[in-house]
């Protein structure tokens, strides 16, 4: 037996659930949703039934939002045996962050530095640190947009798949794999296990995530070396290269990589004369060649370029791409969390209007009681289950009398079709069909309790649930007429439903039980 609400001193550990749906609290709650519908599959079907039932009671304010009754679900359910190993994970993610972060802080101040190293004898080459800290930043940028494109065709599926391992991310999967404590294995359900096709989305914007945590960083570090040089040393710049560039095309091109700031800083723009004046070959003599017109003041003319360059295609778009791979990744998360192998059974036991096909003893006797109407009342104040009704061998010949008991389990009748007794075959596979098509939340079969469950009835069953691709539970209700539905009626029906295996097939008794 669970308790609908959690004992104070359980609280604390739990309340976690009830928290904003962030990125670290729903990996937390794929982790934990993950290990506890494998649990619980050694949990007797019927005990899940009404356990689930109990707390879906209190998780009606949220029947629309599946993600956030599964969490509600996760703070109240106590399986025995399940261990919660979201925390673990979620705390392994955050260690995973922070070594990126470092990693892509200490590459950016090292590249800076190897690359804007200044010994006097050769000034600092323009051409080298815009090639390697804004021209490939850009290449790169494009090559994730292409890997992170929607798979339409095969060469962009083999195309993200060669460019996958350009992501920083993947050292931090790599590192995740190294903790064999739980942390580490807990992480590892992302991308690994039974859930992959659910989880592949969400593991694939997570790797990207930590590349562009990492990439940010690393735009950072840059800057970082770059201002300390600039602060503590004095550097000379100057351009050259091999390729038959002229002064003008070169000043060309700086012009279009300037223009997203030419207005807001025009003095990170290098104008024409600094061009000129700094181009210098190697083999001339002294390092500018004989032609240099400006000091070496003037020469480091080119650092607020460079600065603006780097914050305005690196800096930048890794903030964006870092937020685009923050929100997917949140986004998948969600999304995964109803679609886990389980999940579905689970929210169909959850948001069922009763679960009552236990067997034996009082607990059985207790579910098959009549529902009166003066005891509906906590069920009155949720909001009535939408089903279609499907009367089985003639019941709705008799729909004024099913009324009142379909209002007391909560059941609001969408509509009512005919199924059964002197119709066809073909007459009851438009019944399945028109099922299919309805939005109604579940499926109500009512039939005469006294009538034993023929094969008919039980292919009518297996036809719905294989044919209708949306999940959705069904409810077989016994009907006693004037008479009620007796014990050994409700059991006979229960053992012949329970062959069916359909853990979102329920039983229930409409009216009156003696």
């Amino acid at each position: 037996m669970v308790p609908s609400t959690l004992p104070e001193s359980m609280r604390g550990a739990h309340m976690r659930y009830t928290r904003s749906m962030t990125h670290a609290t729903l990996l937390s709650d794929l982790i934990d949703l993950t290990t506890a519908l494998k649990t619980d599959n050694a949990t007797d079907l019927e005990q899940r039934k009404q356990r689930d039932r109990a707390i879906g009671k209190t998780l009606q304010a949220q029947r629309k939002h599946p993600a956030r009754q599964l969490r509600g679900w996760l703070e109240r359910v106590e399986i025995r045996g399940w261990q919660r190993r979201g925390q673990a994970g979620v705390q392994l993610y955050h260690v995973l962050g922070v070594v990126l972060a470092v990693a892509g802080l200490s590459a950016g101040w090292g590249l800076a530095g190897a690359l804007l190293h200044y010994t006097g004898a050769t000034p600092i080459n323009v051409f080298h640190a815009l090639g390697v800290l804004v021209l490939a930043q850009i290449a790169l940028l494009v090559l994730w947009a292409l890997s992170m494109l929607p798979v339409t065709l095969p060469w962009f599926a083999g195309l993200r798949s060669a460019l996958g391992f350009l992501h920083p991310g993947r050292l931090a999967r790599w590192i995740a794999g190294r903790f064999p404590q739980r942390g580490g294995s807990a992480l590892e359900v992302v991308w690994h296990g039974d859930n992959l096709m659910v989880t592949a989305p969400a593991a694939r914007w997570l790797l990207s995530f930590w590349s562009q945590l990492f990439s940010f960083w690393f735009n950072l570090g840059v800057l970082a070396a770059v201002f300390y040089l600039i602060a503590f040393s004095d550097l000379a710049f100057a351009w050259s290269t091999t390729l038959k560039l002229s002064d003008a095309d070169f000043h060309g091109l700086l012009r279009v990589l300037s223009w997203p700031w030419h207005n807001l800083v025009p003095a990170a723009v290098p104008s024409r004369e600094l061009v000129e004046a700094s181009r210098y070959y190697r083999l001339d003599a002294g390092p500018l060649g004989g032609g240099a017109k400006l000091s070496g003041a003037q020469l480091g003319g080119w650092w607020p370029f460079l600065v603006a360059a780097v914050v305005c295609y690196g800096l930048v778009p890794r903030l964006l791409t870092l937020l685009i791979s923050w929100q997917r990744t949140r986004h998948h998360l969600a999304r995964a969390l109803p679609r886990l192998p389980g999940a579905p059974e689970l929210l169909a036991r959850l948001n069922s209007p009763l679960v009552t096909t236990a067997a034996g003893g009082a607990q059985e006797r207790a579910a098959v009681r009549p529902v009166a109407p003066e005891e509906a009342g906590p069920r009155s104040a949720l909001a009535p289950v939408p089903c279609t009704i499907v009367g089985w061998s003639d019941t709705l010949d008799h729909r004024a009398a099913l009324g009142g008991g379909l209002q007391a389990l909560g059941i609001q009748p969408r509509d009512w079709l005919s199924a059964g007794g002197g119709r066809s075959t073909q007459q009851d596979r438009e019944t399945v069909a028109a099922l299919c098509q309805h939005a109604a939340e579940g499926v109500a079969v009512v039939t005469k309790a006294w009538e034993p469950p023929l094969l008919e009835f039980l292919d009518f069953l297996q036809a719905l649930r294989a044919q209708c691709t949306r999940h959705q539970p069904i409810l077989v209700l016994l009907w006693g007429a004037g008479d009620g539905v007796s014990r050994a009626q409700s059991d006979t029906w229960r053992q012949t439903l329970r062959q069916l295996k359909d853990p979102d097939l329920h039983l229930e008794v409409l009216g009156a039980a003696r």
